[in-house]
C-alpha cells in the first residue's frame, strides 16, 4: 500500500505544533504532524512507501500480524542526536508491541529484523508475550528493552490504555532517563562497567559498542502492530559545563515570588521546569506553591516534587506579618517545612516578638527590604540594621540589591557594610538610583554586577542569591534565561 496523505485539520491546536515558551527554551519538532519531512526508513535512504499512514495529526504504524520491521519497516531521523530531550506521544492497541530508540546505528543491522539502539519499549504488558519474557520486566512498557525494567512505584503513575500517552528521553552525556507521563521510571548511564556487563547478558551482546556511541539516529519502531504517535519533538543540550558557581561560597538560585503572575494552577510546574532548564537548584518557596495552611503530608509531596527535578527548597517567603498570631504561623509553617530561613517582613512594633520567636526556633529571619514604592515597610538595607543591630544575631535582611540600589543606596558597600547581618539576596536590575528606575533583565541596567560578585567573595558570603525577576511577570522566562545567563558569565570572568 503507498503512502497515503490526507488534509489535516487537528482537533486540538497544540498537536504538533510548540508553544512561544517550548520556542523560548530551544524545542523544535522533529515530525510536523503533516508530511515526512526530516524522516526516512531505517534501511532505505527514502521514507518507506507503504506501511507507514499519515492521517489527522497522527504517525501511524500499520499492522502486519506483529511481524519485526516486516512491512515499511523502522523509520529513523535524517540527522544524529546527543544530548537531547525528546517527548513523543504515543497511542497502543490491543496486543500491540513498538518502540522509541536512540542511539541508533542504522548501518549495524542490514539484514532482517528492527535497527539496533537503546529502546524506550511500548508495550501492551496485558496482552502482548514479550511482557512476560525477559528478566524482571525489562521488556515491559517504559524499559529500557532487554536491559533495565521501569519502576512504577511511583504513586503518580499512571498508563491510559486506551487514549495517548508521553514518552520521554533524557540524554545528558553518559546519564539517560525514561520518564513516561511526566513520571521518571528509569535512569542509568552509559559506558560504565555496569551498563556493558547488562548488555553482555542481553539480545545485544553481538552489537559492537551498543549504547555507547557519542551520537545516533531517533528511530520509531514498525513491529507490525497499530501504533500512532504525534508530537515527536526534541529539545537539544548543550555539552554540560558545570556551573560556575559550584567553586564559590555562595549559590545561585530563584525567587518563587518571580512565578506570581503565572497560570496559578501550573505555577510550581513552570517554575521546576524552568528551574531544572536553567540549572538552578535552589527555591525560596512563595506561598502560593505551598499555603501556609499545608500539612506535614502534603509538605512531604511538595519536597518530592522539587526533588525529582533536582531542587531543594531552601527557605521560605517573603510573608507578611501583621499580628503575632501570623509571626506565630510563620514559625510553625517554615518548622513544618523543614527550612531554618524565614524571609518576612514584620510590622515594626512586632520585632521584639520576633526576636522571641527567633530564640524559640532557632531560625534566622532576613526581612525583605522593599525600596522606595514602600518607605514603611524597610526600604533599604540601612533602614534594616537600624531596625534590627540591637536585636538576636540571627535577624538580619534579605539584601534586595535592585530596592536597595532604587533607594539610592550601593548594595555593593551595603553588602560588606553589614555583611553579619545578610542571610539571603535577592538579585535583579534596575534601570536608576531613584523611584523611577524599573526592573529589567540583570546586565541591562546600572548595578555593577562585577563589583557586587566580588563584593560576595570578600565577605564570604555563603547564602544564595536568588533571581527575583519583575519585568513582564506573565512571560517571564526569556529574562530569566538571560539574567541567569549574564549572572553566571560573570561570576565566571571575575574569577
Amino acid at each position: 500500500m503507498s503512502l497515503i496523505f490526507l488534509t489535516f485539520i487537528p482537533a486540538f491546536s497544540q498537536d504538533n505544533t510548540l508553544s512561544k515558551e517550548e520556542v523560548a527554551a530551544g524545542w523544535k519538532l522533529l515530525w510536523d504532524g503533516k508530511t515526512t519531512s526530516g524522516w526516512r526508513g531505517a534501511k532505505i535512504q527514502t521514507f518507506p512507501e507503504k506501511g507507514w499512514v499519515i492521517k489527522d495529526g497522527t504517525l501511524r504504524v500499520q499492522p502486519a500480524k506483529g511481524a519485526e520491521s516486516a512491512n515499511g519497516g523502522d523509520i529513523v531521523t535524517t540527522r544524529k542526536y546527543k544530548n537531547f530531550v525528546l517527548k513523543v506521544d504515543f497511542k497502543i492497541t490491543k496486543g500491540a508491541n513498538s518502540g522509541v530508540k536512540y542511539f541508533v546505528d542504522p548501518d549495524l543491522n542490514k539484514g532482517e529484523g528492527s535497527a539496533i539502539g537503546c529502546e524506550f519499549q511500548i508495550l501492551d504488558d496485558n496482552n502482548h508475550p514479550d511482557a512476560k519474557l525477559g528478566v524482571k520486566g525489562n521488556r515491559t512498557l517504559g524499559a529500557l528493552y532487554d536491559l533495565i525494567p521501569p519502576d512504577r512505584s511511583s504513586k503518580n503513575y499512571r498508563f491510559d490504555e486506551a487514549g495517548f500517552n508521553t514518552a520521554e528521553i533524557i540524554v545528558n552525556g553518559n546519564k539517560v532517563q525514561h520518564l513516561l507521563n511526566g513520571v521518571k521510571i528509569l535512569e542509568y548511564e552509559r559506558n560504565t562497567q555496569e551498563f556493558n556487563a547488562l548488555v553482555a547478558y542481553s539480545k545485544y551482546k553481538d552489537w559492537p559498542n551498543f549504547g555507547n556511541a557519542a551520537e545516533g539516529n531517533i528511530l520509531l519502531q514498525d513491529h507490525g502492530d497499530e501504533v500512532w504517535f504525534k508530537n515527536i519533538k526534541i529539545r537539544e543540550l548543550a555539552a554540560e559545563k558545570p556551573a560556575p558557581e559550584l567553586t564559590e561560597k555562595f549559590k545561585v538560585g530563584m525567587a518563587g515570588y518571580t512565578f506570581a503572575s503565572v497560570d496559578k494552577e501550573k505555577s510550581l510546574d513552570i517554575a521546576l521546569d524552568v528551574l531544572q532548564k536553567m540549572n538552578v537548584h535552589y527555591l525560596c518557596i512563595k506561598d502560593f506553591h505551598l499555603p501556609l495552611n499545608s500539612t506535614p503530608e502534603q509538605i512531604a509531596v511538595f519536597h518530592a516534587k522539587l526533588a525529582s527535578k533536582g531542587v531543594v527548597g531552601y527557605g521560605v517567603g517573603p510573608i507578611y506579618m501583621n499580628t503575632e498570631a501570623e509571626v506565630d504561623n510563620a514559625f510553625e509553617y517554615a518548622k513544618r517545612v523543614g527550612v531554618r530561613l524565614i524571609v518576612g517582613v514584620p510590622l515594626h512594633n512586632l520585632l521584639p516578638y520576633v526576636d522571641k520567636k527567633v530564640k524559640e526556633y532557632d531560625m534566622n529571619y532576613a526581612i525583605h527590604l522593599h525600596g522606595p514604592d514602600m518607605p514603611d515597610k524597610y526600604p533599604d538595607a540601612e533602614d534594616v540594621w537600624n531596625n534590627v543591630k540591637n536585636l538576636d544575631p540571627r535577624i538580619g535582611m534579605c539584601l534586595d540589591i535592585g530596592h536597595d540600589t532604587r533607594n539610592g543606596k550601593d548594595p555593593v558597600a551595603d553588602l560588606k557594610r553589614y555583611k553579619s547581618r545578610v542571610f539571603d539576596i535577592h538579585i535583579k536590575d534596575v534601570t536608576g538610583t531613584t523611584k523611577a528606575g524599573y526592573s529589567v533583565e540583570i546586565g541591562r541596567g546600572v548595578i555593577d554586577f562585577p563589583a557586587f560578585i566580588k563584593a560576595l567573595r570578600e565577605t564570604g558570603y555563603d547564602g544564595v542569591c536568588s533571581l527575583e525577576h519583575e519585568k513582564n511577570m506573565r512571560d517571564p522566562y526569556t529574562g530569566i534565561g538571560e539574567s541567569i545567563g549574564y549572572f553566571r558569565s560573570v561570576i565566571e570572568n571575575t574569577k
